[in-house]
Order: structure tokens, then C-alpha cells, then sequence
């Protein structure tokens, strides 16, 4: 089972915590879903190397690295994950949302 959604990345400025908030935002039918998961990095490199484990292509790497380089923000819309990709991201919540709803 796939699971489609947006993946959105924000950068926070300052502060003591991580600077980069990757999130994992499921489509539903019929209302806006509530965001399944988080991760959270502390350089971009890790975010590039996440999002390629998740089995984000390249090319849309590259233009998410460039709108978070542009901005504070960055989405990459329509993403398929495959249940060992959300597993593998420590997505949990997603893994548990996805059973409720079978």
C-alpha cells in the first residue's frame, strides 16, 4: 500500500534546536490531513540524504534544496511512499493511521 501526500521542509532561524523540519503530509479525501510524521536535522546534507532514502528523485531534491536556499521553506507535492519508506523515516503515525483506516 502507497501512500500519497506533499513532503514539506522548514528551516528554522535561530534557536538551539534543529534547523530543518521535514514533514510528511497524507492526501485525503475530502479534508486536509494532518501532518503523519516528522523528522528533524540539523544540516542540509542530511535532509538531501533523507529524502533520497525516501526515494525522492533527484531532481525534485534539487529543487527542494533550492526553494529552502530561496526561502524558509520548501515542498515537494504528490510523493508516493511505500509502507517500508514511511517505516524506514520513523514515520510511525502514518504506519498507525493507515491501519485504522483499513
Amino acid at each position: 500500500m502507497a501512500n500519497e501526500g506533499t513532503i514539506r521542509i522548514h528551516r528554522s532561524i535561530g534557536g538551539t534546536g534543529a534547523a530543518f523540519r521535514v514533514t510528511f503530509v497524507p492526501y485525503e479525501e475530502g479534508e486536509e490531513a494532518p501532518a503523519a510524521g516528522e523528522r528533524s536535522f540539523h544540516e542540509l546534507q542530511q535532509v538531501r540524504a533523507f529524502l533520497k532514502m525516501l526515494g525522492v528523485g533527484a531532481e525534485f531534491i534539487k529543487d527542494a534544496l533550492r526553494q529552502l536556499t530561496a526561502g524558509r521553506s520548501a515542498s515537494v507535492p504528490n510523493v508516493s511512499l511505500s509502507e517500508k519508506a514511511v517505516k524506514s523515516a520513523g514515520f510511525g503515525n502514518l504506519v498507525n493511521l493507515a491501519r485504522s483506516n483499513s
